[in-house]
């Protein structure tokens, strides 16, 4: 399988929708809405789907219809894995999933969730377009969300701004080659397990972490207000995953959901003294 480096995960998508021709897909509705965009800047049609309590669809779809299904918090290999055998023409979106092996007709993952890089994304894929694209050349300074909220912030309007697809930039590219990543993968995981001993009588996602699977974050769904407000006084911004959701749909409850970073250390720390 090829793999193309570009600057950001929806613009994978795009790619694709130019590769093969998509003129719908099937998209859930729990999912980044700079996804919904990208798709639409594409001219392509829209078909969204809800998910359930195990992240999985509610609905069947065509066997051959374009699906785009997320590995939510990199928690749901299986979900992808079970849903390629049955959809020749199942898309992953594995931003929540660097390091995930490719699956369905293509995947792609992102690296700025995993690494301290501001953009880029690998595409798995076993055709390429024949264009050539410009390479990225967006000057960002990398910021955690829990470290710089402010910056943060201003790289994701920036990045927002960025609808062209560009090959990703050599500055990211040398970046990447220095990063440890066993080390990057077993610091996750030990930090997943640590928050999960802590947080898993009051999460109302019950997804478990499988083997060789390694999560962006540690998905915290609770209607318990009491933990915003220790987190609150003691000063912890944590980001909330894409809410907004209508009451009517199965999905409002994630509306609550924090995802608590796994690439902090004194963060980690910080917050297991607090519930230890």
């Amino acid at each position: 399988m090829n793999f193309v480096k570009l600057n950001l995960a929806r613009n994978c998508l795009k790619y694709l929708i130019r590769l093969y021709g998509i003129n719908e897909i099937f998209i859930p509705f729990y999912t980044c809405p700079t996804v919904w965009n990208a798709v639409r800047q594409e001219g392509c049609h829209i078909e969204f789907y809800h998910i359930d309590k195990n992240f999985l669809p509610v609905q069947t779809f065509p066997k051959y219809a374009f699906i785009l299904y997320t590995n939510y918090f990199g928690l749901c290999t299986k979900n992808c894995q079970n849903l390629a055998k049955v959809y020749p023409n199942l898309i992953v979106d594995n931003s929540h999933s660097f390091f995930s092996e490719p699956i369905g007709l293509a995947s792609f993952n992102s690296l700025r969730k995993f690494f301290d890089v501001p953009n880029g994304a690998y595409l798995f894929t076993d055709i390429i377009l024949e264009n050539e694209f410009e390479q990225d050349n967006l000057v960002l300074s990398s910021a955690k969300f829990s470290q710089n909220y402010p910056q943060f912030l201003q790289n994701e309007l920036a990045l927002n701004k960025e609808i062209t697809i560009k090959m990703l930039s050599e500055n990211v590219q040398n970046k990447m080659k220095n990063i440890d990543f066993c080390f990057e993968k077993d610091k996750r995981i030990r930090i997943f397990k640590q928050y999960d001993n802590i947080f898993r009588g009051d999460n109302e996602i019950a997804l478990s972490l499988d083997d060789e699977e390694v999560p962006y974050c540690y998905p915290f769904c609770t209607s318990n207000t009491i933990y915003n407000k220790i987190f609150k006084k003691n000063g912890i911004i944590l980001l909330k995953l894409w809410k907004n959701y209508p009451k009517i749909f199965g999905e409002y409850y994630l509306s609550n959901t924090a995802a608590i970073p796994l690439d902090d250390e004194i963060l980690a720390n910080k917050i297991i003294s607090i519930f230890s």
